[in-house]
């Protein structure tokens, strides 16, 4: 199910037919539909066996890392899986597991080169930490470091990476 999770609503950043990142401009209601059922199902799942689902995410992300595994498709839908499930687990495990992923993929942007690859793995960057306000709230370092981030993102002249 993570590796066919649906794009949720506040993903901007989509690749078109020709393979090129662009902005999206029009919803895709089926998809969004598609992706709250996912979501629903993917809580439901960590609530059964949160240690599970932590560590199948984390395997997948160290395939992302590793290169066995990388495409865009693999990061995104993964991504949409990990912010799914926002809330889903105590808070101690939810913080160990997200600074697991956020530091993932900040090693991730900083080691793969091109615009499009970066543009990528920031949008997904922003998704996941947009999904986990309960943990930002409580770490203001961690915080401060998404922002400077952020601020970097901002600069970024790719479409649709500074909305």
């Amino acid at each position: 199910m993570i590796s066919r999770m649906a794009k949720p609503e506040e993903v901007l950043v989509v690749e078109n037919d020709n393979g090129e990142v662009v902005r999206e401009f029009m919803k895709d209601t089926d998809s969004i539909n598609l992706y709250k059922n996912m979501r629903e199902t993917l809580v439901y799942l960590t609530h059964l066996d949160y240690a599970d689902t932590e560590r199948i995410m984390t395997e997948k992300l160290q395939n992302q890392v590793n290169g066995s595994e990388w495409s865009w498709k693999n990061l995104n839908t993964l991504c949409w899986a990990i912010g799914s499930i926002s809330g889903a687990m105590h808070e101690e495990d939810e913080k160990r597991f997200l600074v697991t992923v956020i530091k993932d993929l900040l090693g991730l942007c900083e080691q793969k080169r091109g615009k499009d690859n970066k543009a990528i793995i920031a949008s997904n960057i922003m998704y996941v930490v947009g999904q986990y306000p309960r943990f930002l709230r409580a770490h203001w370092k961690f915080l401060k470091t998404v922002v400077n981030k952020l601020f970097e993102f901002m600069h970024e002249t790719h479409d649709g990476v500074q909305d």
